[in-house]
Order: structure tokens, then C-alpha cells, then sequence
């Protein structure tokens, strides 16, 4: 985590837990992910609303699971570890209307991994 200031004045606010709003763009992206590890470390309730659950992944994917890389692929296409992809029907640079609404047919490439098996009885494919 970069920037001390803004750790500082996390580690001093007085909640019950924290909610991390959407937004669009990149910009706001590396704060939203702060505040994810701040809940995460502090053991704080964590509501991230479509881009601020977004960053709760990519904080736990740097943070949690070592890829420090770790990246959305609408803000870093060259990313090393993509942890969220854009979906395929969706039109790349253009802002707004990126959220999924409504059930979506799931493929798993691998029939071992644990959750295709917790998903087995969900519509869900497997490939490969």
C-alpha cells in the first residue's frame, strides 16, 4: 500500500463498518482497495458496491494471495494477474452499463476445481 496519508486516517475512524461505493474509470481505484485491506485487517464489516467490490478482489488477490500484480483488466490490460475481466459482450472504453444483472450461465475449464463441484447442480458448463 502506497500512500501513509490516507492509511492514517483510516486507522482513526470511529465504524462500524465500511462501505466502498461503484464509480467508473480508473480513478479512485487504488484508494477503494485501501479501504477493502483496512476493513479486511481490521476485522470491519465490508460493503464494496459494484467497482468497490471490484477492488475488494484485487486487494485480496495482491494482499492475501501474493499476486502483486493483481489487476483489473479494464485498468490494466497487461496485467499479470487479471482478477477481473470485462465481460465479453461488453463494449471495451466504453463507460457505464458494465454491471451484470441477472443469472448468467458459469463455464468452469476444470471439473476438479472446488467450486465446480459446489456448483454442480447450478447451470454451469465445463469445458476442457
Amino acid at each position: 500500500l502506497s500512500s501513509q496519508a490516507p492509511r492514517y486516517q483510516l486507522q482513526h475512524l470511529d465504524s462500524s463498518g465500511v462501505l466502498v461505493p461503484g464509480g467508473f474509470g480508473c480513478r479512485g481505484v487504488e484508494g477503494k482497495s485501501l479501504a477493502a485491506h483496512y476493513a479486511r485487517t481490521s476485522g470491519k464489516p465490508y460493503l464494496g458496491v459494484c467497482l468497490g467490490f471490484q477492488a475488494a478482489v484485487i486487494e485480496f488477490a495482491r494482499n492475501v494471495l501474493g499476486l502483486k500484480d493483481a489487476h483489473s483488466v479494464e485498468f490494466s490490460p497487461s496485467t499479470e494477474h487479471p482478477v477481473v475481466i470485462e465481460m465479453p459482450e461488453h463494449h471495451t472504453g466504453q463507460m457505464g452499463g458494465t454491471m451484470r444483472l441477472g443469472k448468467r450461465r458459469t463455464v468452469f475449464t476444470d471439473s476438479d476445481c472446488l467450486l465446480s463441484m459446489l456448483n454442480s447442480h447450478i447451470d454451469t458448463d465445463v469445458v476442457g
